[in-house]
């Protein structure tokens, strides 16, 4: 059941079409008469209703479904970055990345790398990723505020209190639940940091041109 409402609800993001065959190419295996039956179920349970367009998820149907958000900046990907999105998606049905925009992260850390845009395009080709969207600049929590998620995901170096969080949350009437992941991933390069002292102690541009 879930699979076909987090199918939905991916099309629906992305302004897609949500009918039975559209729905079937999201879940490998499944052809459009199993899903149409399905559907049916599903519209009959409430969860689903058809419009004009295809299938939509009803207020109940969202509510099946656990939304994740974890934010970051994800300049220069690495696996620290895969393996975080990989344990954030394991807390729910569907995975929201927010962006940084180029200018927030330009007053916390540093100038980024990587364009904000390119950075956006390169999250969205990640496997446990459903959805991503860049964050908005001066308020950090506008764009929880649209996208409703049941859960705020927060990487183990992120600098967040987890309580101030909630708190901010509570004053805006959001219900969202805030998980620290703890896990690292240990590898040689598990940071854009880590990339960029390697760069630099090679050497990069390499003066071996045209050899």
């Amino acid at each position: 059941m879930k699979e076909i409402l987090a199918a939905i609800w991916k099309l629906e993001f992305h302004g897609r079409g949500t009918g039975a065959k559209d729905i079937a190419r999201e879940l490998p295996g499944c052809t459009a008469d199993e899903i149409e039956d399905r559907l049916a179920r599903l519209a009959e349970e409430g969860l689903v209703e058809l419009g004009e367009e295809g299938y939509a998820l009803t207020e109940k149907g969202r509510r099946e479904l656990t939304m994740v958000v974890c934010g970051g900046v994800f300049d220069i990907l690495h696996p620290g970055h895969v393996f975080i999105l990989e344990k954030a998606k394991a807390l729910g049905d569907l995975l929201v990345v927010i962006v940084a925009r180029d200018s927030t992260v330009k007053g916390h850390k540093r100038i980024p790398i990587v364009s904000e845009e390119q950075r956006l395009e390169m999250v969205k080709g990640l496997k446990p990723v459903d959805a991503a969207v860049l964050g908005h600049e001066g308020d950090p929590l506008e764009i929880i505020e649209e996208l409703k998620p049941d859960i705020i995901a927060l990487g183990p170096d992120q600098h967040h209190s987890e309580k101030k969080i909630k708190e901010e949350l509570e004053k805006r009437g959001l219900s969202v639940k805030v998980r620290r992941i703890e896990e690292y991933r240990e590898c040689e390069l598990n940071s854009t940091r880590a990339i960029l002292q390697r760069i630099l102690e090679r050497g990069y541009p390499d003066s071996r041109k045209g050899e």
